[in-house]
């Protein structure tokens, strides 16, 4: 499952995309800054030439923390199918069998899937 996250309908940047300030700018012109971020304008804060830190809007951060929320949710439910699925008496009996089986029956099983596979894409 890959989900592209982003704030508002603006892909997120990545963190070397921002616009930066250094520690010593921020310190200097804070409420600037803040401005900046309040408009939904990240911003990395940068010490010694290195990103530390990167600064979102309140509204910002409350919109990722719920897509958090939404991907978490999606996952567990995706979790709970599969592990139902492998919860079934045939699933449960071909386990069975694969962790009985001998390692020349484990090696044919091998063989046959791969050609198997190999049918399939031709």
């Amino acid at each position: 499952m890959n989900k592209i996250y982003h704030i508002s309908d603006q892909p997120c940047p990545r963190l070397q995309e921002l616009p930066t300030v250094t520690a010593t700018q921020l310190k200097q012109s804070t409420a600037d800054v803040l401005d900046q971020v309040s408009a939904g304008k990240p911003v990395a804060i940068t010490r010694h030439d290195r990103a530390r830190v990167v600064m979102i809007s309140a509204e910002q951060y409350n919109e990722l923390v719920a897509q958090e929320s939404h991907v978490l949710s999606e996952l567990r439910t995706e979790y709970r199918t599969l592990l139902d699925e492998m919860q079934t008496p045939e699933q449960k009996a071909a386990a069975k069998r694969l962790f009985e089986a001998t390692p020349e029956e484990l090696g044919a099983a091998a063989v046959r899937g791969a050609i198997r596979k190999a049918k399939q894409k031709s």
